[in-house]
C-alpha cells in the first residue's frame, strides 16, 4: 500500500510540473504577441523624439523654442516610461499576486489582437468602470483575456463582427464579460468545453479553456459560458468573476460605466 500511495504521489507530482510547464509556455507565446503590439506602440513616440532631436538640433535659434521641444521630448519619454512599467509589471516573477486595474489588463489583451481586429474589421464595444482593482497575477489574467478574445476572433467572419467586453463591480466581484455574435459552438464542444485537448482548430492543442480554468480558479475566481447557434442570435459570452480588491469604500454599481464603440478594432 505504502508503495502504491507513493506511485500516486509521484505521479501527481509530474502532472504538477507539466501543468506548469505548459502555463509557462502560455504565458511565453502571450509575452510574444504583447511584445510585438508594444513595440509598434513604442515606435510612435521613438519617432516623435527622433524629429524633436532634430528640431533642436538644426531649427531651434533659441532658448524658448528648444525649452518648448524638450518639454514636448518629455512627454514622450514618459509616454514610453509608462509603456516598458506596465510590460515588466504583467511578466515581473511574481510570488504573490499583487493590487492590479484590471481595466488596464483588458485594454492589454485587445492590443495584443489590435491587428487582427483591424483586418477582420470587427466593432468593438466596450463598456467599463473608470477602474476595477483585484489582486491578481497580472501575466496570468492577461493570458486568459488573450485567450478568450483570440477564441471570439476565430469564431467571427473574415470581415465584420462584434466583439463586446464589458467589466462590471458588485457582490463583491469583478465580473468581466467577453462576448461575440460569432458562428457559436457545436453541442458536443460546449459540452466538453473546459476538458483537456478538445479543439476545432486545425493548428490548436485544446488546452486554452482548460488552462484559463485552471488560473481563474487559483485566483479563488470561476468561469462561465454561454453559447448559441440559433440563427440571428448565434454568439459566445464568457464571463470571468475574480474578487474585488478589499477596500472601505466598495465600487459602486452604479454611475460608473460608460459605452464606447470602436470601429475597426482600434481600441
Amino acid at each position: 500500500m505504502q508503495e502504491s500511495d507513493a506511485t500516486v504521489a509521484e505521479l501527481r507530482e509530474r502532472l504538477r510540473v507539466a501543468e506548469e510547464a505548459l502555463q509557462r509556455m502560455e504565458r511565453l507565446a502571450v509575452a510574444n504577441r504583447y511584445a510585438a503590439a508594444i513595440m509598434h506602440e513604442i515606435n510612435n513616440p521613438l519617432e516623435s523624439l527622433t524629429n524633436l532631436m532634430f528640431l533642436i538640433k538644426h531649427g531651434a535659434s533659441d532658448a524658448t523654442t528648444v525649452m518648448a521641444y524638450a518639454e514636448l521630448s518629455e512627454i514622450q519619454l514618459v509616454r514610453m516610461g509608462e509603456l516598458t512599467r506596465r510590460t515588466l509589471s504583467y511578466y515581473r516573477d511574481h510570488t504573490e499576486p499583487s493590487d492590479f486595474d484590471l481595466i488596464e489588463i483588458a485594454e492589454s489583451a485587445l492590443k495584443i489582437h489590435s491587428h487582427r481586429l483591424k483586418r477582420q474589421s470587427v466593432e468593438v464595444c466596450k463598456r467599463v468602470p473608470a477602474t476595477a482593482r483585484a489582486n491578481v497575477f497580472p501575466g496570468a489574467i492577461l493570458q486568459v483575456l488573450s485567450n478568450l478574445i483570440l477564441n471570439s476572433l476565430d469564431a467571427l467572419p473574415e470581415t465584420g463582427g462584434v466583439l463586446n467586453l464589458r467589466v462590471k463591480a458588485y457582490g463583491g466581484k469583478i465580473h468581466i464579460l467577453i462576448a461575440d455574435n460569432g458562428t457559436g459552438m457545436e453541442p458536443s464542444i460546449y459540452e466538453n468545453l473546459f476538458k483537456p485537448h478538445l479543439t476545432t482548430k486545425p493548428k490548436g492543442n485544446g488546452l486554452g479553456l482548460w488552462l484559463s480554468r485552471d488560473i481563474v480558479q487559483r485566483h479563488k475566481g470561476a468561469i462561465r459560458c454561454r453559447s448559441s447557434r440559433r440563427p440571428g442570435r448565434s454568439g459566445t459570452m464568457f464571463k470571468i468573476s475574480l474578487p474585488a480588491r478589499q477596500t472601505e469604500d466598495p465600487p459602486s454599481d452604479s454611475g460608473t460605466l460608460y459605452l464606447v464603440q470602436v470601429q475597426h478594432g482600434t481600441a
